[in-house]
């Protein structure tokens, strides 16, 4: 059982050559938004060696001047799957497709939504399904698509961030149709939340382990226990401040910083700390 798929990227950086960095970027979100369906639908946590055997894309021809590539979705016939209804079914690969473009639908709504300063809703239906209110409108949804779409998010920001270099778009369609999955210029802004600096100062300590004093901002690796989440940060500084304590910062295994959090909340109600202001080094 296959499913025909054409991948198509376009833009300047394409014209003369394909570079192969910008290509396997595109190429390797896109395997993974389509994993991911394969995951939900057949019940697995990753994609072993059997579950390749099964399911794999394959490319059967690649056209120049864009990055133009006809693709196949291939599931072996005799893959049956546990779904999550007591029953067991087959999986198909038109399946696959569909749960791809649903998650994809459903993601650009909600994102949308929240690009426009509104916070998406969720109400459990009778049915089992969600229904999704954006406060312009509303979408129906089974859990499926929400948690795929939820899975495959950073991975269509991989794609928005091409459009930053060159590229205009990455679209996947059923071949010889209009773009069903489109990232563009146009669309790419709503895969990033918007920031906000809360107004309280927190001080950090955390480990300075890049500063590049051009750019004025670095990153930092904040253990656990405080007030962020424990991990590596992006930074930047404020102000007009002496770029040399945070050269000198590299140098020691810790340090402590008083700082301001930019915050952001995507469309499925998470708050996170996209970045940190440093305001001050303390020692």
């Amino acid at each position: 059982m296959s499913e025909s798929v054409q991948f198509k990227m376009q833009g300047p950086v394409l014209e003369k050559d394909i570079p192969l960095d910008v290509a396997l970027s595109a190429l390797s979100s896109f395997q993974n938004i389509i994993d991911k369906s394969y995951l939900a639908l057949s019940g697995s946590q990753r994609i072993s060696k059997k579950s390749r055997e099964e399911f794999r894309i394959t490319f059967t021809e690649i056209k120049k001047g864009s990055l133009d590539a006809n693709l196949e979705l291939i599931v072996a016939t005799a893959v049956i799957t546990q779904m999550t209804m007591p029953f067991l079914t087959s999986l198909s690969a038109k399946e696959i497709w569909n749960l791809t473009k649903d998650a994809f639908n459903y993601l650009k709504f909600v994102l949308q939504a929240a690009s426009n300063g509104k916070q998406p809703a969720y109400q459990q239906t009778g049915d089992g399904m969600l229904l999704v209110n954006s406060g312009d409108g509303n979408i129906t949804i089974n859990q499926t698509t929400y948690n795929v779409g939820k899975e495959v998010f950073p991975d269509y920001q991989e794609l928005a961030k091409l459009t930053k270099s060159g590229v205009d778009s990455v679209a996947f369609m059923k071949k010889d149709e209009q773009a069903e999955i489109e990232v563009n210029k146009s669309n790419s802004a709503i895969f990033f939340p918007k920031a906000e600096v809360l107004p309280q100062n927190i001080q950090l300590s955390c480990e300075v382990f890049d500063f590049n004093k051009h750019k004025k901002g670095g990153k930092i690796s904040v253990p656990a226990g405080q007030q962020i989440p424990e991990g590596e940060y992006n930074f930047e500084i404020v102000g007009d401040q002496d770029i040399v304590p945070y050269i000198q910062s590299m140098l020691k295994n810790q340090v402590k910083v008083n700082c301001l959090r930019e915050m952001t909340t995507d469309p499925f109600g998470n708050t996170n700390v996209c970045k940190v202001q440093i305001v001050s080094v303390v020692a």
